[in-house]
């Protein structure tokens, strides 16, 4: 009967421990070296940030159970800017927190973003609200209104620099520009702002760029007739002698025969137009808002000066 040599056994565990030990180095190299999607990465390491998800039930001092969480997202945003693309890193922390026997609850964001070729510089701001969008190239903060007497409210920052925009009432109006993510944007503030933001007897107009405010404009009513409390209908509208074209449904003009090198005076033959419906009368009232110029031209504005006064306050 043959036996096995136990030197020859204990040399094979040997070799096989190193082998072992080979394949274990190899794919950690390789998981230093490469990425999921296969591209190679080598060098030291310039940025990272991470933040941890939690959740977690507790009680008050009036012994109601209370929900505690805390999720964050981070995403790449590229923004064509006039001679360059950045890439913006947007990071929201969302905290959340609501009672366990009612649907009462209290969202808070707290927004960073940074310029990952100069992560030195980038803003970061802290906000309540009950969600956050940026597919616009701008950040948009939502806040929902909850009664009959209050609207859905959203509060506008720019990307680039964390600059206020503007706070508008439902959807607002759009210009697109060709070529680049800088855009125009048009919003209306009823009185009926779920928000700290609230005119009282006037309606708001805000027209902006991407990073930058341009006009605010008032629309208030003569006489004792007051100016409706909600958001009445608003439409883009392109003046007729011109290529541009309007789309998504009447909100969006896209100025066609311009693109990311252009001038303040590229920008018009665009409106906004704006239908109230007013007790009384069957037909809609009309206010036509132009913009010549990169700025709303209240000159040539079109709208019955017995009934509404309109003045710019910025």
């Amino acid at each position: 009967m043959n036996s096995l040599n136990p030197r020859s056994h204990t040399s094979g565990r040997v070799l096989l421990t190193i082998a072992s030990c080979a394949i274990c180095f190899f794919f950690l190299s390789s998981c230093h070296t490469s990425t999921g999607s296969g591209i190679s990465v080598s060098g030291s390491q310039e940025f990272a940030d991470s933040t941890q998800c939690s959740f977690r039930i507790s009680k008050d001092a009036q012994g109601r159970k209370v929900l505690q969480k805390s999720t964050c997202n981070y995403d790449i945003i590229d923004f064509i800017d006039r001679d360059d693309l950045k890439k913006m890193l947007i990071k929201v922390t969302k905290s959340e927190t609501s009672f366990v026997d009612s649907d009462a609850s209290q969202s808070r964001f707290t927004i960073n973003v940074l310029n990952i070729n100069d992560t030195k510089g980038g803003w970061k701001k802290e906000v309540s609200g009950t969600d956050v969008d940026y597919s616009n190239k701008v950040v948009v903060v939502h806040t929902e209104g909850k009664g009959a007497d209050m609207e859905d409210t959203y509060t506008q920052y720019s990307l680039l620099s964390g600059e206020k925009l503007m706070t508008y009432t439902y959807g607002q109006l759009m210009a697109l520009i060709p070529g680049t993510s800088h855009k125009r944007f048009f919003g209306y503030l009823s009185q009926q702002s779920a928000t700290s933001d609230k005119p009282k007897d006037w309606a708001t107009i805000s027209y902006v760029s991407s990073d930058k405010v341009i006009d605010v404009i008032s629309i208030k009513m003569k006489g004792a007739t007051k100016i409706p409390p909600y958001t009445p209908e608003l439409k883009m509208l392109v003046a007729e002698n011109t290529p541009n074209k309007v789309g998504n449904e009447g909100k969006t003009a896209i100025l066609t025969r311009i693109n990311r090198v252009f001038t303040p005076g590229d920008i018009g033959n665009f409106a906004m137009q704006i239908n109230y419906y007013l007790p009384d009368t069957k037909e809609p009232v009309m206010l036509l808002l132009p913009v010549r110029d990169d700025h709303v031209d209240l000159a040539n504005a079109n709208y019955d000066k017995s009934l509404f006064e309109v003045t710019k306050i910025n």
